[in-house]
């Protein structure tokens, strides 16, 4: 098997599951459009706790419009693009950041999906979070959960990460400034012994 196909093998999984996470995201906004009018909502747990709520999201944030629908198109295809790049190349390192890439890669492809095909992006899911600092959350889908663990997930590798590298350098250093102590150490003995 050459490298070129062991590559292969290892990346098509995670885009298939690329694929599958970007089809349910799809999915369930496809079904909220043709089963649920404009604002209305159903709850699913409790009255508040959560419930389903069809949004149409023409910003990106909590419904803030930063820049307009072009420049967010440009943006978020190029963002992808580079994303997808970025994820080949993290699968074949097995790189621990392929995990988190490849749900914000999910999420921004879906998102954007949305901003190509109708202008808005499709929100459903409506949890409150008691004692929490807004009075409800904002309404959310799929990508924007996608999007929110790789964010969180990656965060916590990077962390990770840097602390393993620390711990793996310390012994190193302590090593170094160790030896001259050592050295010195054996020169005093065999310069006594000498002596006498």
């Amino acid at each position: 098997m050459t490298d070129d196909t062991a590559a292969a093998h290892r990346v098509w999984p995670w885009y298939t599951a690329l694929i599958g996470i970007i089809v349910l995201d799809q999915l369930t906004k496809y079904l909220v459009r043709a089963n649920l009018n404009l604002h209305d909502s159903i709850p699913l747990l409790g009255e508040e706790l959560l419930r389903l709520t069809h949004v149409q999201n023409p910003g990106i944030i909590f419904g803030h419009t930063f820049i307009s629908l072009p420049l967010l198109l440009v943006f978020g295809w190029t963002a992808s693009l580079v994303l997808a790049v970025y994820l080949f190349r993290l699968v074949r390192r097995h790189d621990p950041l392929r995990w988190p890439v490849l749900l914000f890669l999910a999420g921004a492809i879906g998102n954007s999906i949305d901003r190509t095909l109708f202008g808005t992006v499709t929100d459903f899911i409506d949890a409150d979070f008691p004692d929490f600092i807004m009075d409800r959350w904002a309404v959310f889908n799929v990508a924007d959960s996608c999007v929110t663990v790789g964010i969180t997930l990656m965060i916590w590798i990077t962390f990770l990460e840097y602390g393993r590298h620390k711990n793996s350098s310390a012994p190193a250093h302590e090593q170094l400034s160790d030896t001259p102590n050592s050295i010195s150490t054996q020169d005093c003995a065999g310069s006594a012994s000498g002596s006498d």
